[in-house]
């Protein structure tokens, strides 16, 4: 009899997916070992609506350099599906002769949100970052998506709404610029290897303008899933999200 790995791969899942109504769009799943892409040999994929029904059954998937990949044509995602939280995504990986079972949460979407932020916006702030840029580095990118990410999982885990509801990317702007700065900074400080100094006084300042800024976030919101504002003349602060307790989705679930 032969006997299931226990190897904890991991999978990258920073937040949920979003998939969007009625467009072609392309899921991956980069699962990792060691600091590096693991290999799978055989990759299947499948796609569960909130009802339980399979919007895509034990398909096979493709994995162009070693990452799992299923591309969703508009047949599969059509502007008939509900919108909101509770679809889920399984992805089963063959490693070194093994299926493996990853799962990731997803939501059906009119629109995404985009972060506004980039690194013209922290030249502008400090203008001397583009002079010390890293050499391994061609831009903050990285900083930039891991904050935005760290946006949007606080957004989620403290039932401030849902971002793909929110009308005014501009909202986050301040607290998302903030927090990349910190990561920046605080990187900075840490490849110095000092116990303090001029780039951990700056992540610090950064760091409490961040939770400043947060605590302060307020914007137009689709309640209703229309894709429009429901009250386009008024911002409100973050709210709560409410969930049905017989299959976790979203309240606000709209056709």
């Amino acid at each position: 009899m032969s006997l299931s790995s226990s190897i904890p791969y991991s999978p990258q899942i920073k937040i949920p997916e979003l998939m969007e109504r009625g467009k072609t769009q392309v899921s991956t799943l980069p699962i990792y070992r060691d600091g590096a892409l693991v290999a799978p040999t055989q990759v299947r994929y499948t796609l569960i609506a909130p009802d339980g029904s399979k919007l895509v059954n034990d398909a096979v998937a493709t994995y162009p350099g070693n990452v799992p990949e299923y591309t969703h044509t508009p047949s599969i995602l059509p502007e008939t599906l509900n919108l909101g939280e509770g679809y889920l995504q399984e992805w089963t990986v063959t490693i070194l002769g093994e299926a493996k079972l990853f799962r990731r949460s997803c939501a059906m979407v009119k629109r995404r949100l985009y972060p506004v932020v980039s690194d013209g916006d922290l030249t502008s702030t400090y203008s001397q970052l583009a002079d010390i840029r890293p050499s391994n580095l061609t831009s903050y990118q990285s900083y930039i998506d891991e904050a935005w990410y760290t946006l949007i999982q606080k957004l989620r885990n403290e039932g401030g709404g849902l971002e793909y509801l929110v009308m005014s990317a501009e909202a986050f702007r301040s607290a998302h610029q903030n927090l990349s700065l910190y990561y920046i900074f605080r990187d900075f400080h840490s490849s110095l290897g000092q116990s303090n100094g001029r780039y951990l006084d700056l992540a610090s300042e950064h760091y409490k303008q961040w939770h400043h800024d947060w605590k302060g976030i307020n914007f137009i919101y689709d309640y209703d899933h229309s894709g429009t504002a429901d009250t386009p003349n008024t911002r409100q602060a973050k709210q709560p999200v409410i969930y049905l307790t017989q299959s976790g989705g979203f309240r606000g679930r709209r056709r």
